[in-house]
């Protein structure tokens, strides 16, 4: 695992009961990592762990560079619009939010187009957007996302997607816990998490198949 910008090795972690017994996993610079398992099989917590949101039992992780996580449930307030939503992850003032937005790869997420709405009034793939544009305005090195496509219509999808894709090739590096099959296919490699363990997907076995094993 050297050179890996993010290292997880023989990790076990308990949260009210033990997600996680024995995990190794690790990406390099530019790589998008795919995170597959059924609900319950430890996908957001091992997430929330190399976010540093908690703490292994036993094990180590090492993350080479600043992480930022989009979590499924969208932490955005209802009341506020885009913008203000944004100006509370950044000292940027509006016009260089807005360079950031429109001038970026952060313009592949369409943000600028629906700046001034409420997030009460918007759709889940505007708040799906807002809620990564809002992480990425603090430069992370590695990107961890949770469900990213869930519950989307298909241009958003497709935006973010494409956002993913372009993250990567300029370096950054992409941890996606998912079930999309489309997601996976922009994917350089997956693990499968099943019953606390982690093992790397073969090349030729689809997600749906492993998940049936």
């Amino acid at each position: 695992m050297a050179g890996s910008i993010v290292t997880v090795e023989n990790v076990s972690l308990k949260y009210k009961k033990t997600v996680l017994t024995n995990v190794t996993i690790s990406a390099e610079k530019g790589e998008t990592v795919g995170l597959l398992g059924l609900n319950g099989s430890g996908k957001s917590t091992l997430l929330s762990a190399i976010a540093g949101l908690r703490k292994p039992s036993t094990g180590s992780i090492k993350v080479n560079g600043k992480a930022g996580f989009v979590t499924q449930e969208n932490a955005l307030i209802e009341e506020l619009t885009a913008m203000d939503n944004l100006k509370m992850w950044t000292p940027m003032s509006r016009q260089e939010i807005m360079k950031e937005l429109t001038e970026t790869e952060l313009s592949i997420l369409k943000v600028s187009d629906f700046i001034d709405l409420k997030v009460k009034r918007m759709s889940g793939g505007m708040k799906k957007r807002l809620a990564i544009a809002s992480v990425l305005l603090s430069k992370p090195d590695i990107l961890l996302m949770d469900e990213p496509l869930a519950a989307l219509d298909i241009p958003a999808k497709n935006d973010i997607i494409n956002f993913v894709d372009s993250f990567s090739r300029k370096g950054g590096t992409i941890f996606i816990a998912s079930h999309s099959e489309d997601l996976f296919k922009h994917c350089s490699k997956i693990y499968l998490l099943k019953k606390g363990v982690s093992s790397l997907l073969p090349p030729g076995i689809s997600p749906a198949e492993a998940l049936d094993d």
